[in-house]
């Protein structure tokens, strides 16, 4: 079965630019090591992008992605 998992994590990073790059190194590391492990993840992204709006407004189940 073909599945593709998906997480939202909201973050307040005080500071800027680089605090922001080091909270997003963190993250990836985490992930790297959970997926690494896992011998049925195929493969992995991650990325941290700045937040517009409220923490929590976004509904994942209400999300749609397209293929390019």
């Amino acid at each position: 079965m073909k599945a593709r998992g998906l997480a939202i994590i909201d973050m307040e990073i005080e500071g800027g630019f680089r605090e922001a790059a080091a909270e997003e190194e963190a993250l990836e590391r985490l992930i790297k090591e959970y997926c690494e492990g896992n011998p049925n993840i195929l493969h992995f992204q991650t990325e941290l992008r700045e937040r517009r709006g409220e923490a929590g407004a976004m509904d994942i189940k209400k999300m749609k992605f397209r293929a390019n």
